[in-house]
């Protein structure tokens, strides 16, 4: 099976999202101050939903989404799907400026990560913030490469690492997974484009 990545811009980013998203998530939309950080994190959950529901053959409003935090317990964690009767597939998250974008792998854990270039101190170094960053979240990152926000990040042995194409210039993003090195890689567009 393949591993997905979703792309998706503040443009879709319509309210009426809202109505996809369960009540906690709805909370924490609410719960921004900046109307741009809301929109984006409108904007990972929805399409967090849209993908996970195309994968399993269900409605975005069925999908369960718990982020339970590791550490306090709160809802604010990474996303893990809970599918009961059927196999979840992982997922990862990440925004930054007007994209989104969503990874999902029935293979294992997988991180994926976006940066706006301008919003790095340095923008040279974005390949290796991404690629540190899509580490982490996959979980193949030793612990203290936490620290070493420059450096460039050895991948764990069994994970593969793969520089993405963002659909904007001026972004760049990185992809870490578990799944063997020759499983296809799928993009995907949301909303799809019309013509």
């Amino acid at each position: 099976m393949a591993v997905e990545v979703w792309w998706s811009s503040l443009a879709a980013a319509d309210r009426d999202l809202l109505g996809i998203l369960d009540a906690t998530e709805r909370a924490r939309i609410e719960s921004l101050d900046r109307p741009a950080d809301r929109g984006r994190s409108l904007l990972g959950a929805a399409l967090l939903r849209v993908a996970v529901a195309s994968h399993l053959g269900l409605a975005p409003a069925e999908v369960v989404v718990d982020r339970t935090c590791n550490e306090c317990g709160g809802p604010h964690g990474a996303p893990r799907i809970l599918s009961p009767g059927m196999p979840a597939p992982w997922v990862s998250v990440s925004h930054s400026g007007v994209l989104a974008v969503v990874a999902l792998s029935p293979h294992g854990p997988v991180g994926v990560d976006v940066q706006r270039l301008s919003d790095l101190t340095d923008p040279r170094a974005g390949r290796d913030w991404v690629r540190r960053e899509a580490l982490l979240k996959a979980g193949t990152a030793a612990p203290e490469m936490e620290r070493a926000v420059t450096s460039p990040v050895p991948v764990q042995t069994d994970a593969t690492a793969h520089e993405l194409r963002p659909p904007l210039s001026g972004y760049v993003a990185a992809l870490v997974t578990l799944a063997p090195a020759d499983t296809e890689l799928v993009i995907r567009h949301w909303p799809p484009a019309q013509g």
